[in-house]
């Protein structure tokens, strides 16, 4: 399971540097993307881990043949070659980020049928700033051990928080 998120990563920074490039990329491409992240995150769901890990496979192998076959038209031979090398090590890697997620996706003390954010308070958002701005949006918050703030409650309300907090990071 480990290599699908390394090799999403890898796709995902090809993805970038394609559009550095200013390749046009289509929006089911990144929409496949999109879809791959959700069933690996879905995959630490041990009742449905084999269907979703096989349905992100399924996404990233299409994302990796066109994102592949058009950094060929744009890159050079030895740089394509270069991203073929970094797929291939992705696939092979057993990321501790994975084994880490694992524990991240079991959320103490947020109750049933909310949405959550985790924010690291850092100087873009301090931890008074992030209540403040939860406190106006009636939305709840707790202090986790690792320092990180958990922000949680309706799911609309939660995107206008993100946004808000987005907004101030630009």
């Amino acid at each position: 399971m480990g290599h699908t998120l390394a090799t999403w990563k890898t796709l995902e920074d090809l993805l970038i540097n394609l559009r550095k490039k200013n390749v046009q990329i289509p929006v089911n491409i990144f929409e496949d993307l999109r879809m791959a992240r959700s069933m690996i995150d879905l995959s630490f769901n041990k009742d449905i881990r084999e269907e979703a890990v096989a349905k992100a496979e399924e996404y990233t192998v299409n994302v990796e043949a066109y994102l592949i076959s058009k950094a060929q038209e744009v890159f050079e031979p030895s740089i394509v070659n270069e991203w073929f090398k970094r797929l291939k090590e992705a696939d092979l890697q057993v990321d501790k980020e994975v084994i880490n997620m694992v524990d991240d996706r079991f959320v103490v003390g947020a109750p049933r049928n909310t949405s959550w954010v985790r924010i690291e308070p850092d100087g873009k958002w301090s931890a008074e700033y992030i209540f403040e701005l939860a406190d106006k949006m009636n939305l709840i918050v707790n202090i986790q051990n690792d320092g990180r703030v958990m922000v949680y409650g309706q799911l609309s309300n939660i995107k206008t928080f993100v946004k808000q907090i987005a907004s101030k990071n630009n």
